[in-house]
C-alpha cells in the first residue's frame, strides 16, 4: 500500500478550521481548481456519499467526520482497480494558541499499474493544493 503525508500549521482557531474543512467537504470544486465538478449524493448522521469530477477520472467517496477528534476521512467507493482512504486531522498547537496543524495522511492501493501512475502523479499535489486553499481560507477570514 502507497502513502502520502502532508501536515502546514495555520494561523486560525480550531473551530475556524473545522468550518473550512467542511466547506471544503461541501464545495471541493470551490477550494481546488482541479475538480470540474462535485454532487453530494446522499447524506448521513456523521457523512456524506460525494462524487467528484477530476481530469483523469470520475470517483465516489464516503466521507465521514468527527468534530471531537478532529478528523474528516474519505474512503473511495466502487473503484474497480483502486481502494483508498485520505483522512485530514486538526490538532491544536499545545505551544501556540490560535495555531492549529492541519495534515493529511493518504493511503492507496491499487490493482492497475496505469491508475496506480496516475495516482503516483497526482494525488499528493491535488491534496497538498486542496489543504493549502483551506489554510489560506481560514486565515484570511479570521
Amino acid at each position: 500500500m502507497a502513502t502520502v503525508d502532508f501536515q502546514c500549521e495555520v494561523k486560525a482557531s480550531y473551530d475556524h478550521l473545522w468550518q473550512k474543512l467542511i466547506a471544503e467537504l461541501e464545495h471541493p470544486e470551490q477550494f481546488n481548481q482541479g475538480i470540474m465538478q462535485s454532487k453530494i449524493l446522499e447524506r448521513f448522521n456523521n457523512g456524506v456519499l460525494r462524487s467528484i469530477s477530476v481530469p483523469d477520472a470520475d470517483v465516489r467517496e464516503k466521507i465521514t467526520f468527527e468534530y471531537e477528534k478532529g478528523v474528516v476521512s474519505s474512503h473511495l467507493v466502487g473503484h474497480p482497480d483502486l481502494v483508498g482512504v485520505i483522512e485530514k486531522r486538526i490538532r491544536k498547537n499545545p505551544d501556540k494558541a490560535g495555531i492549529c496543524f492541519l495534515s493529511s495522511h493518504i493511503e492507496w492501493e491499487s490493482k492497475s499499474e496505469r491508475v496506480d501512475s496516475m495516482i503516483r502523479r497526482n494525488v499528493e499535489r491535488f491534496v497538498t493544493q486542496t489543504l493549502e486553499s483551506v489554510k489560506k481560507r481560514a486565515e484570511s477570514e479570521t
